[in-house]
């Protein structure tokens, strides 16, 4: 029987799936009130982990800022901020320390990733570590990439300026305001 059919059959399941449709689609919001929902559950799950928006950001002066983009690296291929290190999500204290303490020493480390969860917890966990050392603070960029995006500001892919972005996945990529911009792979 074709869903048409059923619910003509079935006017009370008609209406309350419509209605359910509704509110999950007035519940998901925009991609904005949306990336805001998941930073505010970010946030209470990282009470320690500080952050900063895209506008502080952009106002940093880059000599005073090192970023890190937590991202796999596929991602990190689509599109990245300009600058950006990427560096694994599963990178230990140790190894992130090893490899990195002599640029961040006496800098603002940002750190981002799609939306913000990936790089809140790296932050959480070199936070700890990175207390002896001369680094300066440490940030989540509030809304990870994601939300740079659908601010429509610079992106780079090798080197070159780039509209794209990688969704992590379909379901995730439902917060990009400009879907016609997703890329899973780069393009020759």
């Amino acid at each position: 029987m074709s869903l048409i059919k059923f619910f003509a059959l079935k006017p009370l399941t008609a209406l309350l799936a419509a209605g359910l449709i509704c509110t999950t689609l007035a519940a998901w919001g925009s991609g904005d009130s949306k990336l805001a929902t998941i930073h505010e559950s970010i946030k209470k799950e990282f009470t320690a982990v500080q952050h900063i928006d895209s506008t502080q950001l952009a106002l940093m002066p880059p000599a005073e800022v090192v970023i890190f983009d937590v991202r796999e690296q596929s991602e990190f291929d689509i599109s990245h901020l300009a600058g950006a290190i990427r560096v694994s999500p599963d990178i230990s204290a140790h190894q992130f320390i090893d490899a990195h303490a002599e640029k961040t020493s006496g800098k603002t480390l940002i750190f981002y990733c799609s939306v913000g969860q990936r790089s809140s917890n790296l932050a959480d966990r070199l936070r700890i570590g990175l207390s002896d050392s001369a680094t300066g603070r440490i940030y989540n960029l509030q809304g990870g990439i994601f939300n740079w995006h659908n601010e429509k500001r610079a992106l780079v892919s090798q080197s070159a300026e780039t509209d794209y972005v990688h969704p992590y996945s379909s379901y995730w990529g439902r917060l990009l305001e400009r879907p016609q911009m997703i890329r899973y792979k780069l393009q020759n």
